[in-house]
């Protein structure tokens, strides 16, 4: 996860504190793909170091060694090893059980055994040809074959999905679409009218010659694992047409509710009906920029930017813009209300990763759970049902 010098300094106390032997130095800098903060970190180097083949790999990563949430408990959809990592300096209280208590907590077979045997190079030495994970084969072995260690569903004799790279080129190079509609949030203050311009999701999964009569859906995912399932259906049709709203102006700035551009406000009256066709969307541009990357904030922990893509889902119902669900309430029209349908939260922010559903058999299925070496690079990537090699994709990653 990418993060600022603030809570660096913070996560780099914990770990000291956790482990005191820990020795973190610039000039031992290796190769990492884990977020900045981690490149210098004395165990990821320590592993490309013993490991050269790994260096830039999946596995020269934070996941190599630690785990995501707990299955059978509140932290079970936490994906991404790194969110799961950070909810010890940043708390969330809806997670009741799984929460871990410290940093070792955080650690899968691996990493525990790595631990256990010293935090070295000598360790990762020590332990090469134990099978941390149960799953028949020793460290080396899935290390060399670029398999995680620490996970028994990623094992060796077991291919990597085929997938699509997808960049700002590429995906310009494909029909483009521009559409204007509602943005409209359930918790946040401001609904905003967005002029959104990208890729037609139909026309991206054309173009990777996915077969769209036998695919169901599709599964779009977020850097830190956060997804949405979009049927097949829905990437095919298009929506019905948004409705615009003059949001008033209030004199009193806690009551404002809505933000768009000038121009969007000159083109449409109150209530007119907003021209453009919609469509489930892979923005690159809003209202004429590029999007801001994802990243997290270091003073809350939460994921902050849209892009450099986003998925896009307009509204099912057209409906007005309201005011966040936490918002006192005036009694003047703009109130909350919960049956207007707030799409924004389905419309995935840094969206990096595509799954075609169903996964075929025999596959493991591309590391979706850590997407932030994509967000950097500015790429997306489909993988799944219908998607092989035959044009020109690499499955070494």
């Amino acid at each position: 996860m990418k993060r600022k010098s603030g809570f660096l300094m913070m996560i780099m106390m914990a770990v000291f504190i956790s482990f005191p032997d820990v020795c973190i130095h610039a000039g031992d800098l290796v190769s990492s793909r884990s977020y900045k903060g981690h490149e210098n970190d004395q165990d990821a180097n320590n592993l490309v170091r013993v490991y050269p083949s790994i260096a830039g790999t999946r596995l020269d990563d934070c996941q190599t060694c630690h785990r995501a949430g707990f299955e059978g408990t509140d932290t079970r959809r936490i994906y991404n090893s790194c969110e799961y990592c950070h909810l010890i300096p940043f708390p969330d209280k809806k997670y009741k059980s799984g929460v871990p208590g410290d940093f070792e907590d955080t650690l899968n077979p691996f990493g525990k055994a790595y631990k256990e045997a010293g935090r070295s190079q000598a360790a990762l030495h020590q332990i090469s040809n134990m099978d941390t994970d149960g799953d028949g084969h020793s460290n080396t072995e899935e290390i060399s074959s670029l398999c995680y260690p620490g996970n028994p569903d990623s094992k060796p004799n077991q291919p990597l999905a085929p997938f699509l790279t997808y960049d700002r080129k590429k995906l310009a190079g494909l029909p483009t679409h521009e559409q204007v509609l509602l943005m409209n949030t359930h918790k946040q203050k401001y609904d905003d009218y967005v002029l959104f311009k990208g890729v037609r999701l139909r026309d991206l999964l054309h173009s990777a010659g996915v077969d769209l009569k036998t695919a169901p859906g599709v599964t779009v995912f977020a850097p830190d694992g956060y997804s949405q399932d979009l049927s097949m259906s829905d990437i095919m049709r298009e929506f019905p047409r948004g409705t615009f709203y003059r949001v008033p102006e209030f004199q009193d700035p806690e009551k404002n509710l809505g933000r768009y551009p000038e121009r969007i406000q000159r083109r449409l009256g109150d209530t007119d009906t907003i021209p453009d066709s919609l469509w489930l969307l892979i923005a690159y541009e809003a209202d004429n920029h590029d999007l801001t990357p994802a990243h997290y904030q270091s003073s809350t922990g939460r994921l902050s930017g849209e892009g450099p893509y986003r998925l896009v889902t307009p509204q099912l119902t057209p409906g007005r813009p309201d005011r966040g669900s936490s918002s006192q309430r005036y009694h003047d029209g703009w109130d909350f209300d919960e049956t207007i349908d707030h799409n924004a939260g389905r419309s995935v922010r840094g969206a990096c990763v595509i799954r075609v559903n169903p996964m075929p058999e025999g596959f493991e299925e591309y590391d979706w759970k850590n997407g932030w070496s994509l967000i950097d690079d500015g790429k997306i990537v489909i993988f799944g049902h219908s998607i092989s090699n035959r044009r020109g994709n690499s499955t070494t990653y």
